[in-house]
């Protein structure tokens, strides 16, 4: 390995042996490709092509973790919001109707419709959600 001829665009390192010149640093591919090659790797050579890999994983599950909260924003967005009377809303919470009567000015997803007290079940999901961290 130490003696392969530079790939285009691959990094090159100072040799470690004495002897003197740069190397070509094999790329992830190359060595998936041919597993053998990592027998000839010094540990320079190999912890940069594990710090490689690690930042490639990262940006990948970066990415995915990106994609995985758009589809919850755009799925709560795609999803019309429902008002909840009190036994609705009381049973989605577990609490007592006497309860939400109660603290019904502190909560956040309480939705006045004329005299009719009521909540909004996207909120009442969100405080959930929030509350259990």
């Amino acid at each position: 390995m130490r003696n392969a001829p530079a790939t285009k665009g691959g990094a090159r390192v100072p040799r470690r042996s004495g002897v003197g010149g740069p190397f070509a640093v094999p790329r992830l591919e190359e060595l998936l490709a041919d597993p053998d090659q990592v027998r000839v790797l010094d540990a320079h050579t190999t912890r940069a092509l594990k710090t490689q890999a690690i930042n490639a994983l990262i940006l990948l599950q970066s990415h995915d973790l990106d994609a995985a909260r758009a589809g919850i924003d755009i799925h709560e967005h795609l999803r019309p919001d429902r008002l909840l009377n009190v036994s609705q809303a009381a049973e989605k919470l577990c609490v007592k109707r006497d309860w939400l009567y109660r603290h019904h000015p502190d909560l956040p997803f309480r939705v006045r419709h004329g005299k009719l007290l009521r909540f909004s079940e996207l909120g009442i999901e969100d405080y959930i959600r929030k509350r259990r961290g």
